[in-house]
């Protein structure tokens, strides 16, 4: 939670060198990430891992905790994904660049995703409120037991969170790694930099900033998700036996650790890949000593 209340704070004040656009979808990845630490984590893994339903007093209480769960988990997923399509754009296609690449856009496009996934997210209510109809305290959102009428809606869930975001990340990046290695030596060629290593491009030095911000953010995204989503496709492909089952639970429960960790990475990716960011924390952090000072003074 410190992290990302940290990446909020520093990323609100506009002050990291980014794009106003770049800046409004790592903010909201920020936000979603913090609702997924307070949500899912804090109040769901935790929770039930110590058996503290006290702190869930009644069934709708839990009903909407849940379905809060899954708003969470997409929005943190689709604006990552949200935000490599927009630097695709960036790249890729230079003609609608000036128009889609804006802080209007990207407004439009982050509220989009949260009211589609709210609908979305919707008749995870009523399928939970089925199998509680005869509770009167909190149970586990992993014991749902769906009707047959209802497995569409488990296979749409599934192929929008992880199966589609994952593969879109992975092509989004490597047709941006193409095109990239092209258009830079193109670039080369046009300033003879193929015999002049010591002439510098402030443009691709530039451009060299946002690649790593954006190839970073999409390798920790993959790497953390890869366990939960290869778990998902073996569990649905493979003959699985009473030793396969066991391993594939204990690899689907290490993965769901993994892929929540992926919420707290993205403020250490900024720090590393971006200076301004880093000055601007080290700022956050000094302003209390500094504070202490001045009051000292006084």
């Amino acid at each position: 939670m410190p992290v990302n209340l940290t990446a909020i704070v520093i990323l609100s004040r506009g002050k990291c060198g980014l794009s106003k656009g770049i800046t409004r979808y790592l903010l909201a990845m920020a936000v979603a990430d913090l609702a997924v630490v307070l949500i899912e984590v804090a109040f769901y893994q935790i929770v039930e891992a110590y058996g503290a339903y006290w702190l869930q007093p009644s069934v709708p209480f839990c009903l909407v905790h849940y379905v809060l769960c899954y708003l969470s988990l997409d929005c943190s997923v689709w604006l990552t994904v949200a935000f490599t399509f927009d630097r695709f754009v960036a790249i890729c296609w230079s003609k609608i660049q000036t128009k889609y690449c804006t802080p209007r856009i990207a407004g439009w496009v982050i509220g989009a995703i949260c009211v589609a996934f709210c609908l979305k997210n919707v008749p995870y209510y009523f399928l939970h409120r089925k199998n509680a109809i005869n509770s009167l305290k909190c149970f586990s959102k992993g014991g749902l037991h769906m009707d047959s009428e209802f497995e569409w809606f488990y296979w749409l869930d599934r192929l929008l969170n992880p199966l589609l975001p994952f593969f879109l990340i992975f092509v989004l990046n490597i047709l941006t790694v193409r095109r990239i290695l092209v258009a830079s030596r193109v670039r080369r060629g046009l300033r003879g930099q193929r015999n002049s290593e010591k002439q510098q491009d402030p443009e691709m030095k530039s451009r060299r900033q946002s690649i790593v911000l954006l190839f970073t953010l999409s390798a920790s995204f993959l790497l953390c998700w890869a366990t939960t989503t290869l778990v998902f496709i073996f569990m649905r492909c493979l003959y699985r036996d009473l030793e396969t089952s066991i391993r594939l639970w204990r690899a689907q429960r290490a993965g769901a650790v993994i892929q929540l960790f992926s919420c707290c990475t993205n403020t250490f990716i900024y720090g590393v890949t971006q200076t301004k960011f880093r000055e601007q924390l080290k700022n956050v952090l000094l302003f209390p000593v500094d504070l202490l000072v001045k009051m000292a003074r006084q």
